[in-house]
């Protein structure tokens, strides 16, 4: 049978039907169809009987082999063999919000003048970030074992050592850039109103020597050399503005400098400046005023005191008797009746209104609080108060324990023991342990020692035992008095609050006050999920790039913290657990044989399509994009 020049021909697996006792029968052949003269002609190969689904399935296959269709391809078992997957979602997902912030229009467009642009090398280093963290020459080696040179359109090759570290200095040139367009695009979408910004600062940990931005000195860690970390977001979170500051640089000592750099960027802040009272100083404080910056921030522990004659202890002494679960309603009965307001999450607050003579003697005692240009709210935490004091007490036992060790290296001594020593050890435990202020009763009562040394001569050596005072409910008074207890401060006067409430959609300056915990989610997201540290970079310019890299992943990461907590599609997911999921969908290259390979994605589980959802990006996973993407070859 001479098959070479028929005309269209095929193998095809073609059925006939017969009638048998009332019953019909499908029976299949496999056959060579052709045309000739431009009628169909079929030459039965081999008669196969009646088949089953899967058989029927099976021959088709087979058939779809013997044709050389695309997607059909005969393998021996034994010669297959899987490459090591590749990142796809999570890549996928970066790049997808990368875009939705338009963050390519930042960058100029100038890959007619380079190989790479400047915008591909920020979207690729960004992206990483959510791979794993590493140096910046290592990620050389990482990009390889993710599909972002298919997703990019950057090869291998072209993404290499000497052009990360070229582009790392382009891409911080843009930062200021990159702050007004994220608030420009953050207002355009309505996702935020723009009348609110938090201002923090935090710390990120250096090692080696070559930084030449870090400074030993205290920090969040304790003393460390590190580098200081600048941000401002909107409440929704969203980052407008940061920095990289030299290391042991103080916070009350940053706002005059920040103030005059975001208006060169963005003209007159007409937005109300929210920060923690860490940086609260007269200098600060004079300066916004001068400025005519409204904010809102707090006056430290320390300094309510200057509020003595205007806070009722006895109203206080008694609402913190009271049993914080059974005897809510009585908290709340007592602080209404003395014209405490509630605003939600146990908190009740009051505008502090002085007399004249209160007014004198605050401002003797400080100009601080300058009574006359801003206004002083008195809040009060029932909550807050009990756990003060319940972890108060828990640190006082741990301090018992302390003198009991100490009470026995004491007694085990081979030489005297100065007084005046061990009360300087007691002072440092106290501020250790952070109960500095609890009263705490003791005397040292002196003790003779006998030990025995080294050597194994008898020692008689004069030391002391500290002896503590039973009486804790009296150690405790003075601590307690200020419990659940602060001040807020605003420059905002009264006349302006149905203003701002319309501006900034928020009811009280407590609620916004409250938002400022954003501000320590950023922090804690660029420290546990983006890992800003450790620094693998030391020249000022690679160290500003590498937190400008890391402010981008973080900006991706809240937009789809935000997008997560809006849906009703899904749980309520953190970033390890949203990220979790992405990561386990993988490119997998399979070797049919050595002439052969193709390449599929892992077979997406409901969990991811339901993120998806939630993001609005579901086309991530459709064969069309896969297949215009190169992710897969089979479609």
């Amino acid at each position: 049978m001479n098959r070479k020049n028929k005309h269209e021909a095929k193998f095809v697996l073609h059925h006939t039907k017969q009638k048998k006792n009332n019953n019909t029968y499908t029976y299949h052949q496999i056959a060579w169809y052709y045309r000739e003269n431009k009628k169909p002609i079929r030459d039965i190969i081999k008669h196969l009987g009646v088949l089953n689904k899967n058989e029927i399935d099976y021959y088709k296959k087979s058939i779809g082999c013997l044709n050389h269709e695309d997607k059909y391809y005969p393998c021996d078992l034994n010669e297959l063999s899987l490459e090591e997957p590749k990142d796809y979602l999570s890549c996928a997902v970066v790049l997808h919000f990368w875009e939705y912030w338009n963050l390519s229009s930042v960058f100029p467009s100038d890959k007619s003048q380079k190989e790479v642009s400047t915008n591909d090398m920020a979207g690729i280093l960004t992206s990483l970030r959510f791979v794993q963290t590493c140096s910046k020459s290592f990620s050389a080696k990482l990009y390889k074992d993710t599909t972002l040179p298919e997703l990019t359109g950057v090869s291998c090759e072209k993404y290499n050592k000497s052009r990360i570290f070229r582009e790392l200095e382009n891409i911080e040139k843009y930062r200021e850039e990159i702050g007004k367009h994220i608030f420009k695009q953050a207002l355009n979408k309505g996702d935020t109103k723009g009348k609110v910004l938090f201002y923090g600062l935090s710390s990120a940990n250096v090692t080696g020597l070559r930084c030449v931005m870090a400074k030993w000195g205290h920090c969040k860690d304790g003393y460390l050399t590190h580098v200081v970390l600048l941000l401002v977001i909107t409440p929704e979170g969203y980052p407008i503005y940061w920095e990289i500051l030299e290391g042991n640089t103080s916070d009350s000592k940053t706002i005059e400098g920040f103030i005059n750099k975001v208006e060169n960027i963005y003209g007159k802040i007409d937005s109300i400046l929210c920060f923690d009272r860490g940086m609260v100083s007269d200098k600060n404080l004079k300066y916004l005023q001068d400025k005519g910056i409204k904010f809102i921030t707090a006056l430290d522990g320390s300094q309510l005191n200057y509020f003595d004659t205007a806070i009722d202890k006895c109203l206080f002494d008694i609402v913190k008797k009271f049993d914080l679960k059974k005897e809510t309603k009585q908290i709340h009965e007592s602080l209404s009746l003395s014209g405490f307001i509630y605003a939600k999450e146990n908190l009740y607050h009051k505008e502090i209104i002085l007399t004249k003579e209160q007014e004198k003697k605050i401002e003797k005692e400080t100009d601080k609080l300058d009574l006359s240009k801003r206004r002083y709210y008195l809040a009060f935490n029932p909550e807050l108060a009990y756990l003060t004091h319940k972890h108060r007490i828990e640190r006082v036992e741990a301090f018992k324990e302390w003198v009991e060790e100490y009470n026995k290296d004491l007694a085990a001594v081979l030489q005297n023991k100065r007084k005046e020593t061990i009360e300087k050890a007691i002072k440092a435990e106290k501020r250790r342990r952070k109960i500095a202020d609890v009263n705490i009763d003791y005397t040292l009562e002196n003790y003779t020692a006998e030990n025995v040394n080294i050597r194994g001569k008898n020692k008689v050596c004069q030391t002391y035992r500290i002896k503590l005072n039973s009486d804790e409910k009296k150690a405790y008074l003075k601590a307690m008095e200020y419990d659940g207890l602060w001040v807020l401060i605003t420059n905002i006067m009264k006349e302006y609050d149905e203003e701002i409430k319309k501006k900034t959609g928020f009811n009280h300056y407590f609620d916004v006050y409250r938002m400022k915990t954003n501000i320590e989610e950023a922090f804690r997201i660029l420290s546990d999920f983006v890992d800003v540290e450790p620094f693998y970079v030391y020249l000022n310019e690679h160290i500003k790039a590498h937190f400008t890299i890391c402010v981008l992943a973080y900006l991706i990461n809240i937009t789809i913290l935000n997008k997560i907590r809006k849906s009703m599609e899904t749980d309520n997911m953190d970033l390890h657990n949203i990220f979790f999921h992405l990561r386990k969908c993988r490119q997998h290259k399979v070797y049919i044989d050595k002439n052969k390979s193709i390449t599929k994605l892992t077979t997406c589980t409901n969990k991811q399509k339901e993120i998806l959802n939630s993001l609005n990006c579901s086309y991530l996973i459709e064969n069309k994009h896969l297949c215009n993407k190169n992710i897969i070859n089979i479609c």
